[in-house]
């Protein structure tokens, strides 16, 4: 696996713009804008990619589902590509990837907004190659692995692998138990056979775990559990060293 192409992403559950621009310039290779789970809201796009921009940073945006409107309008504002969650047949990727791509290939609407501050007259071919991610993060999607690989014009899969874990043994909290990562082989052996890239939501501590189970595109952590967890940290110290005085 040594000469795969391997990227570590940042979450963004914050709209904060300082705090997608710190996670953007953090070191990590891109950054996932999310709508589904975090605080991101439509007025709040344009902002954030320009601060994943500031940052220096590639921008994701996992938008809540399929819906063609927002996807194509999140594109015009400028993100590099959707991640979309809940994918469990190829007719949901097909629908997907039809909202990411440009007749005769797609339904997208040609109308460029952030694109035009770069060129006077964006090339439709570039910006209808925008990427397109679905997530697999049930037993039926891992079930479908193959078909849904296939479907022509997806960029990759990438796993839910909490979502998967609470389907498959009723606890978001084996995402990264032996057992979960060994149910999504399928999921890799299909992207591997297509051709296209194997992503996962991996959590602190679970890279090298699922890096080695096959997968090139690793989201490291969330900016909101990366906050809980050193705030947590600092205030337990804090009243450590007041109990040690």
């Amino acid at each position: 696996m040594g000469s795969e192409n391997v990227t570590l992403g940042g979450w963004c559950h914050l709209e904060s713009p300082f705090a997608v621009e710190a996670m953007a310039s953090a070191g990590f290779d891109w950054c996932c804008l999310d709508m589904q789970h975090g605080t991101v809201r439509d007025d709040d796009v344009v902002g954030l990619l320009q601060a994943v921009q500031a940052g220096g940073g590639t921008a994701y945006l996992r938008v809540p589902g399929t819906d063609a409107p927002l996807i194509g309008a999140v594109l015009d504002a400028g993100a590099a590509g959707v991640i979309v969650p809940q994918v469990s047949t190829p007719e949901q990727a097909r629908a997907a990837v039809a909202a990411c791509r440009y007749s005769p290939d797609g339904t997208r609407s040609w109308g460029p907004l952030r694109p035009k501050l770069a060129t006077a007259r964006p090339d439709p071919a570039v910006l209808g190659a925008a990427a397109c991610y679905v997530m697999v993060e049930d037993r039926a999607g891992v079930e479908n692995a193959a078909a849904i690989a296939a479907v022509p014009g997806l960029t990759g899969i990438l796993a839910g692998p909490a979502d998967l874990a609470l389907d498959l043994w009723g606890d978001p909290y084996l995402a990264s138990d032996p057992r979960t990562v060994e149910v999504l082989a399928p999921v890799v052996a299909a992207c591997r056979a297509n051709g296209i890239t194997a992503g996962v939501f991996c959590g602190t501590g679970n890279v090298g775990r699922w890096h080695t189970a096959g997968f090139t595109m690793l989201a490291v952590e969330s900016d909101s559990t990366l906050l809980l967890t050193a705030a947590r940290r600092a205030a337990a110290d804090a009243r450590a060293q007041l109990g040690d005085a």
